[in-house]
């Protein structure tokens, strides 16, 4: 025999308006407190969304997670109730649910689905996190942007969605108030209007009286937590353009940020950011330059590069180092499945030249597997590596089905070409890519042996 819960979605609520940050937080220790007895029973939901959780009479005091036909067992070697394809819906899912980061689901992706909720719930609407395999891969390799987010909630809900699940809350548990001492959690109460503007007024004599302390006592203040600092890390990494950047932080605070940004001024202003925040150890910078287009193109392709297999597309130089003047020469790999395969050479100043398939080798199908050397007979087209020596960028990509109705033209803006690509990838059920950076080089002589024939 089941409850029967008689009331309104949290869908149904949001549609009419938001929660208000008190409701929102209040409704997280319901959630949570719910979710963490799920789970020390060893049952993972998988499905947490607006949909699942109804709110009798509109309370979020008395908010009920339904749903639990797909939950599964955090019990090594149980079943779960569908068996283990994909469960829950695109827009909450966690990036574990997604296949990311080992594809291990545990109560940790509960909490990223409970980040996501409670993001809703404060914006009135869901975030933007993807409508198709590959977009939702993209939207969860960082924190989204939650700028629209009322200010005190954004350090709680960009804990919860930290991409990685070890940069998270340990647990439900975790997320709860700290109990009273006689053991018990406060319960979150509801405030007059009249009682609220009094608190208001109060925390504005305390913050007030906190600015002068901190004048008068600067380094007294006690650090943050490790949750808090966690929280402002994933603030500090956000908002950058043409850029990706993981964070990983120990016990001890000390942090390491890695990834790429397009100029030296935004790497100064991470730089910057992450060693102001309040408490944070020593922090150690991995993060390279990557100007626009290479971060762009990267940035579009690496959830499919990020789920690479070791029987999976490869590329590589053929000859030991690039020089100019000298022949371009690619040994691919084709991947696991028969491939419709896209060779592209991206240049720096925003064009993009096709490689394969190109106007004299138009046939671009290869069975599984297959290894072929390109720019070197059987087929036809040559290229003479040129222009700007530095940091080149191939990319090769692997599809079941052609990603274009018509061939492109040989040569086009980085632009045009990233926009039309991203809507065929979006279209592919089995893709696979990978992305070759290697330095150009100027000749130090002449080699006209090392060149495409002058035919």
């Amino acid at each position: 025999v089941m409850e029967f819960v008689d009331g309104e979605s949290l869908t149904a609520i949001l549609a009419r308006r938001r929660l208000e940050p008190e409701e929102v937080l209040r409704l997280r220790d319901r959630l949570a407190a719910g979710l963490a007895a799920a789970h020390e029973k060893g049952v993972i939901h998988r499905d947490i969304s607006p949909d699942n959780i109804i709110l009798p009479g509109g309370e979020v005091d008395r908010a009920k997670v339904i749903d639990f036909g797909i939950a599964k067992s955090a019990r090594p070697g149980d079943p779960t109730l569908i068996g283990s394809d994909f469960a829950g819906k695109y827009s909450f899912v966690s990036p574990e649910q997604a296949g990311l980061y080992g594809g291990q689901v545990d109560g940790r992706s509960d909490i990223y689905s409970l980040g996501l909720v409670l993001a809703a719930a404060a914006l009135g609407r869901k975030l933007d996190m993807g409508s198709s395999p590959s977009t939702v891969i993209a939207a969860r390799q960082s924190i989204p942007d939650l700028s629209e987010i009322p200010l005190s909630l954004r350090p709680l809900i960009a804990s919860l969605l930290a991409p990685r699940p070890q940069d998270r809350p340990p647990s439900m548990r975790a997320l709860l108030p700290a109990p009273t001492q006689h053991g018990e959690r406060p319960l979150p109460e509801r405030r007059s209007p009249k009682r609220k503007a009094a608190l208001l007024a109060g925390l504005a004599v305390l913050a007030l009286a906190l600015i002068v302390a901190a004048f008068f006592f600067r380094g007294a203040i006690w650090p943050p937590s490790v949750a808090g600092v966690r929280a402002a890390l994933a603030n500090a990494t956000s908002g950058y353009r043409c850029a990706r950047l993981d964070t990983t932080l120990a016990a001890d605070r000390s942090a390491r940020v890695s990834g790429h940004l397009p100029t030296s001024a935004d790497l100064e202003r991470l730089r910057a950011a992450v060693t102001d925040i309040p408490g944070i150890g020593t922090v150690a910078f991995d993060v390279r330059l990557m100007a626009w287009p290479y971060c762009q193109v990267v940035d579009l392709l690496q959830p499919l590069s990020s789920r690479q297999r070791k029987d999976g597309a490869r590329i590589a130089l053929a000859t030991k180092a690039a020089y100019s003047g000298e022949r371009l020469a690619l040994a691919v790999r084709v991947p696991r499945f028969d491939s419709f395969l896209y060779i592209d050479y991206y240049d720096i100043k925003g064009e993009v030249l096709h490689l394969l398939p190109n106007d004299r080798d138009q046939f671009n199908l290869r069975p599984a597997r297959n290894r072929f050397l390109l720019g070197k007979p059987p087929l036809k087209t040559c290229w003479n590596l040129g222009g700007s020596t530095g940091e080149q960028l191939v990319t090769f990509i692997a599809v079941q089905k052609p990603l274009f109705r018509t061939r492109r033209p040989q040569t086009e803006s980085v632009r045009d070409y990233l926009e039309s690509l991203k809507t065929a990838l979006s279209r592919q059920r089995e893709a696979s890519a990978v992305t070759l950076f290697f330095d150009l080089k100027k000749a130090p002589y002449p080699n006209p042996a090392a060149a495409c024939p002058a035919a």
